[in-house]
C-alpha cells in the first residue's frame, strides 16, 4: 500500500516538474509557484479570477500576491486588466507561449 502511494506521489512530482520546465516556473519560490497555481486553478473553476480571488484562495498576504503577479507580468506569463466593475480590481489571464 505504501509503495503504490510513493509511486502516485513520485509520479505527480515528476509531472509537476515536467510543467514548471515547459512553462518556465523553475525560476519562481515556492510562494510565487503558489500565487501561479492559485490563478490556474481558480480560472480552471470558472471565468475570471482576480486579485482578491487569489489572497482568499491562497491566503497569503496582498503584498505577496501582487508582487508575484507582477514579477508574471513582466515576464509574459499572465495578463493584469482592470476591472470593468471596480476600478480598484484586476482581472488576471494567464498566457501561453505559442
Amino acid at each position: 500500500m505504501a509503495s503504490e502511494f510513493i509511486k502516485q506521489i513520485s509520479t505527480v512530482l515528476k509531472m509537476l516538474d515536467s510543467l514548471e520546465k515547459e512553462y518556465n516556473l523553475i525560476g519562481y519560490n515556492q510562494t510565487e509557484k503558489k500565487v501561479y497555481y492559485t490563478i490556474v486553478m481558480i480560472l480552471d473553476s470558472k471565468d475570471s479570477c482576480n486579485i482578491t480571488d487569489v489572497i482568499n484562495l491562497s491566503n497569503l498576504s496582498r503584498s505577496t500576491v501582487y508582487k508575484a503577479i507582477k514579477k508574471f507580468e513582466k515576464n509574459k506569463l499572465v495578463q493584469l486588466d482592470q476591472s470593468n466593475y471596480d476600478k480598484r480590481e484586476f482581472n488576471l489571464t494567464v498566457l501561453v507561449a505559442a
